[in-house]
């Protein structure tokens, strides 16, 4: 019996550490990461083609390849494109992917909603990010508060700007989701990821049905990548990031860009990353606290409520 694993995600829960470090060297599995699911066309057309577009032949031919193997297929943006889309391919990804592989087990890695955005937002100071971290987060109308955050206030959701919307971070109706169309979904903790890598290891192991531990050698190995910036390194990106569009008609002008892109990066002065504003962190406990809380009540196995405070219950 073969075993296909999904893995959906969540970005910024290690995800490049396991696509480049642990499911490459995982025994007798062949793994497919973003270079296969996200820029090959058959996979980059399942997530973003609209129906009328998309043809399954495609997706269903590579899954007919990958019969009698045992795969994994990794992609953090299977959750659903947040800039500009607003996370609105999540669902058609999840049926997509249960038509292709019917019997695939997924797998999900969550994060506490503040430490991940906060993560992403410096992550996304080394493309073109320019926005102060608290109006990074784009909330639908009845949440946000008009006379702080930026953005046009009439609408639920900016299309034309690259925002990453709060609601694509409420676990509950994710995990929901991928219930639908598969039998097991195996969720796990970046937080057990970081301080119990056994206990993380353990149940990778059962969800690829190894009887002996196996994982946790790979997970110990290495550092994390994609490690964020510092504070100093946020606030010049941040001013060199309003020169992008400028530059761009420019090879000259380019090239300095990049290169001093390059030497602020290269200069990490303390160990402080970006962080919400006292006001904004209260304002997303109150939001993501009620919906963990609701997660940790229906699936109690997860184990949220072993870091409830990091959770904000």
């Amino acid at each position: 019996m073969t075993n296909t694993i999904i893995h959906i995600g969540m970005p910024r829960t290690a995800t490049t550490f396991f696509q480049q470090n642990v499911f490459p060297f995982i025994p007798d599995y062949l793994a497919f990461n973003i270079e296969t699911t996200h820029f090959d066309a058959v996979f980059n057309q399942l997530q973003f083609a609209d129906d009328t577009f998309y043809d399954n032949t495609k997706i269903l031919d590579f899954a007919n390849n990958c019969k009698n193997k045992n795969i994994i297929l990794s992609n953090e943006n299977f959750v659903g494109q947040s800039y500009f889309l607003n996370h609105n391919n999540r669902t058609s990804i999840a049926k997509r992917l249960s038509e292709a592989f019917p019997e695939a087990k997924i797998l999900l890695v969550l994060r506490n909603q503040i430490d991940l955005l906060a993560s992403l937002y410096a992550i996304s100071l080394e493309w073109r990010e320019t926005k102060h971290i608290d109006d990074y987060i784009w909330q639908p109308i009845k949440d946000k508060n008009t006379d702080v955050e930026s953005g046009p206030a009439k609408l639920y959701y900016n299309t034309y700007e690259d925002y990453e919307n709060i609601e694509g971070y409420d676990y509950l109706s994710l995990i929901q989701l991928y219930k639908k169309y598969f039998n097991h979904v195996e969720v796990l903790l970046f937080e057990d990821f970081i301080h119990q890598p056994k206990d993380f290891a353990t149940k990778l192991d059962a969800l690829f049905g190894f009887e002996q531990p196996t994982t946790i050698s790979l997970l110990n190995q290495k550092e994390l990548l994609n490690k964020s910036v510092d504070v100093v390194q946020a606030r010049k990106l941040r001013k060199l990031n309003k020169f992008q569009n400028l530059v761009s008609h420019s090879k000259l002008l380019y090239r300095i860009y990049v290169k001093l892109k390059r030497n602020i990066l290269k200069k990490k002065r303390s160990n402080e990353k970006p962080c919400f504003s006292l006001k904004k962190t209260a304002e997303l406990k109150t939001h993501f606290g009620k919906l963990n809380k609701q997660l940790a009540e229906q699936y109690p196995e997860i184990g949220l409520q072993k870091h409830h405070e990091k959770y904000y219950f």
